[in-house]
């Protein structure tokens, strides 16, 4: 006779099930909700790709478009815009100026474009790391780390 697992049981198994799909969507990080100052400063990705987040939530990059980003259709050279963390607006997940602390960042570009850049930044490594992300449900999937620069 077969034996159903307890209710406890199956919630435990579950809750590891979604840890370890969160921890492997990510690329084996884990997102980190951190504060507006923790990721204010430089960042640099391995391809040359660059990117300075200021307090005042404005953004300078270069190199955008290079290596694993050309497809994003975001600039190569010198931009600038403004970012923002993503939070919840009545039901709806989208960037909000007066949000604090996340997980995830959406650049807003001063530039407009023919193909609008699809990259937003997730929050990882205890905040050490900003991923690009094109798609929200599969965070780091652009291959692209950006650390602090210095």
């Amino acid at each position: 006779m077969l034996k159903t697992p307890s209710a406890p049981a199956v919630r435990r198994t579950a809750a590891v099930l979604i840890t370890l799909l969160a921890a492997t969507a990510c690329g084996g990080a884990e997102t980190a909700t951190v504060s507006a100052d923790r990721v204010t400063g430089s960042w640099q990705a391995g391809d040359g790709a660059s990117l300075a987040l200021t307090a005042g939530r404005t953004f300078t990059a270069s190199g955008l478009d290079a290596g694993k980003l050309a497809d994003t259709g975001c600039p190569g050279g010198h931009s600038d815009g403004d970012w923002a963390f993503f939070a919840d607006d009545d039901g709806l997940y989208m960037t909000s100026p007066e949000a604090t602390s996340g997980s995830e960042i959406g650049l807003s570009f001063t530039e407009e474009s023919d193909e609008p850049c699809r990259i937003t930044l997730t929050v990882v490594d205890d905040g050490d790391t900003l991923c690009a992300t094109s798609d929200p449900e599969t965070p780091c999937d652009l291959g692209v780390r950006f650390t602090r620069k210095g």
